[in-house]
């Protein structure tokens, strides 16, 4: 006699069936509630540790606000040649000023334009443009070192196209530092997106840069306090998020994220490590400098 084998529409058969699901999908849904409530500790560990490092600012051994700034980025920057607007000295030099302040403002531009998400590289004409902007500081930085050490330079070395110069290369590192955090941790990159792709992006941010650079020309002094702090957040910026990047990957995050704030956890230990590396250097320039 032939063995009855049980058919998909068996009851016993679907009762175990359904039994399986509903248990792969109770864990599912617990493990999805704890990996929940851990972002939401690690977020708040994020918020905690960030108020407490802005806070520390007012405790940093240093007068004055402005000195203040100026010795927490002093490791970081020769801080030569700097800008002063309103009687305000900005923290970073002319170059550095110009570069970390068109930094925010490309990522201002690419967030924008709807590019977040970008994960390829220009066009082959706006790369090369952003390729000869970064040329055209390292020509400015040589002819400024010609002059420093006694030779005589190509041309007379001046603030305003150390800061314009320092824009330019600025454009290329905020493209940089897209790529490298959306190719390296987003699991939705948009592969095929180009992080700028025309050239009325290029120009958006030729105009922000433009408009800030003519600012800080014609001193306007309600933008010394802004400008000063926009190079704090410039500098630790860059560093956070080169940090959150590398340590996000140690952490196996490569590839998964469709929101910034699952990276709670590793942009906590970024906060920590780009803190720790700014005050590190400034303590050893102070050391080496005898202050």
């Amino acid at each position: 006699m032939q063995e009855h084998q049980p058919s998909s529409s068996d009851p016993v058969t679907e009762r175990v069936i359904a039994e399986v699901h509903a248990t792969l999908a109770a864990r599912s849904e617990a493990i999805r509630m704890q990996r929940a409530e851990e972002d939401h500790r690690w977020r708040t560990f994020f918020l905690i540790t960030l108020i407490a490092l802005i806070t520390a600012i007012f405790f940093v051994p240093a007068s004055t606000l402005e000195r203040k700034l100026i010795l927490i980025l002093s490791g970081v920057c020769a801080q030569q040649h700097n800008l002063f607007v309103g009687g305000i000295q900005l923290p970073l030099c002319a170059r550095d000023t110009g570069m970390y302040l068109s930094v925010l403002a490309t990522l201002g531009v690419i967030r924008l334009r709807g590019r977040t998400r970008a994960g390829a590289l220009p066009p082959w004409h706006i790369l090369a443009s952003l390729i000869g902007l970064v040329a055209l500081m390292a020509v400015d930085g040589i002819n400024s070192t010609i002059n420093e050490i006694g030779m005589t330079p190509w041309y007379e070395p001046r603030n305003d196209l150390r800061a314009a110069t320092g824009m330019g290369a600025g454009v290329g590192l905020a493209v940089a530092l897209t790529l490298l955090f959306n190719r390296s941790l987003r699991r939705d990159v948009a592969v095929n997106l180009p992080v700028l792709g025309q050239w009325r992006e290029l120009g958006m941010i030729a105009l922000i840069n433009t408009a800030i650079l003519t600012a800080i020309l014609l001193d306007v002094g309600l933008l010394a306090w802004p400008l000063a702090l926009l190079d704090l957040i410039g500098v630790a910026g860059t560093l956070f998020v080169t940090a959150v990047t590398a340590i996000a990957a140690v952490m196996n995050y490569d590839g998964t994220i469709t929101r910034v704030t699952q990276l709670a956890r590793p942009a906590t230990f970024a906060l920590l490590a780009t803190s720790t590396f700014l005050a590190g250097m400034a303590l050893l320039r102070a050391t080496l400098m005898g202050g």
